[in-house]
């Protein structure tokens, strides 16, 4: 996909001059998680500000946060590509995800706020309602969501770091659909907004079956 391309898809960002890094970052997240932008796809600063019509400082900042989360690879003035999807880095990615995020939705199911668990119940309903609504992005959004209304921010800043390789690995792989299937996701959603602790186990079964997939070949790199 050229960046012509991918800007087209967020026509209400791109049209925008004064665009944030928040912007630029979400576009290129978005382009990355999709594989639009694929594992070692070649980004230049000029093609980005020309394509998203930006300045060079909130691609570069934008470039910065994605290198702070795995999903770029930067040799300053030689080059900057999208990185691959190493089977080791996400099996350990994946692995410190089994511990973080089940502990998470444990100690903070009692503390999400009315505002979260309205925002969880609309992914719900439009999962359900909406088949082109896929369970990857809403998967994505039921996470965020959680995070962001969850009182300890240090566990959830150290999740969020880790979710971008997460959803990438889900979005990208045969078996990360799978286990992101629509009714687990739907299930787990729902679970959240009701705060009800079969959340938890939903979590914990959709990380094991991943984990098995990546295990074998992780003992075997080593």
């Amino acid at each position: 996909m050229t960046l012509e391309e991918l800007r087209a898809r967020f026509p209400s960002l791109a049209a925008d001059r004064r665009l944030l890094r928040n912007d630029v970052y979400a576009i290129l997240l978005a382009g990355i998680v999709a594989g639009d932008l694929a594992p070692g796809e070649r980004l230049k600063d000029a093609e980005l500000t020309e394509a998203l019509r930006v300045s060079r400082t909130p691609v570069r900042e934008a470039m910065s946060r994605l290198s702070q989360v795995g999903l770029i690879h930067t040799a300053p003035n030689r080059y900057t590509l999208v990185a691959p999807m190493d089977r080791a880095e996400t099996g350990s990615v994946i692995g410190v995800l089994g511990l973080l995020l089940p502990a998470a939705i444990r100690r903070s199911l009692d503390d999400l706020d009315v505002d979260t668990e309205l925002e969880l119940t609309v992914i719900a309903e439009r999962l359900e309602r909406e088949s082109a609504f896929s369970p990857i992005d809403a998967l994505q959004r039921t996470t965020s969501a959680f995070l962001d209304g969850i009182l300890d921010r240090v566990l959830a800043e150290t999740i969020e770091t880790l979710l971008p390789r997460f959803i990438r690995y889900v979005a990208l792989s045969e078996v990360g659909a799978a286990a992101a299937s629509r009714d687990r996701v739907l299930a787990l959603t729902r679970a959240l907004a009701a705060s009800d602790e079969s959340a938890i186990e939903v979590m914990e079964q959709m990380l094991r079956d991943l984990a098995a997939t990546l295990m074998p070949s992780v003992g075997g790199a080593g």
